[in-house]
């Protein structure tokens, strides 16, 4: 994997930014969720959310997901296998938004 994004199944992905990033989510018509991710009371980014399935994410999607989270790769893997917190992410989202 070039991108050095681990592969995870969409369920472990959603689930993960559920629990942790706790985004505001969209209802919409779209098949998949969206979600916003505010900072200090400010929309800072914007989520597209995979479906539950046990369907494994190649690592180019996932990559689009940690780009919209402001995550680079190694973070992104640590949000979904547990290293890293909610609020830890909102402590990395805090520094580039700031930067």
């Amino acid at each position: 994997m070039s991108s050095g994004i681990k592969p995870f199944s969409e369920k472990q992905v959603r689930k993960k930014i559920i629990e942790k990033v706790k985004p505001k989510i969209l209802k919409g018509r779209s098949k998949h969720s969206k979600g916003l991710i505010f900072l200090d009371d400010k929309v800072v980014a914007k989520v597209k959310i995979p479906n539950s399935h046990d369907k494994m994410m190649f690592a180019n999607k996932s990559r689009f997901i940690a780009r919209d989270l402001r995550l680079n790769p190694s973070e992104f893997n640590d949000l979904i296998d547990c290293p890293l917190s909610g609020p830890g992410y909102y402590e990395i989202l805090s520094t580039r938004i700031k930067a």
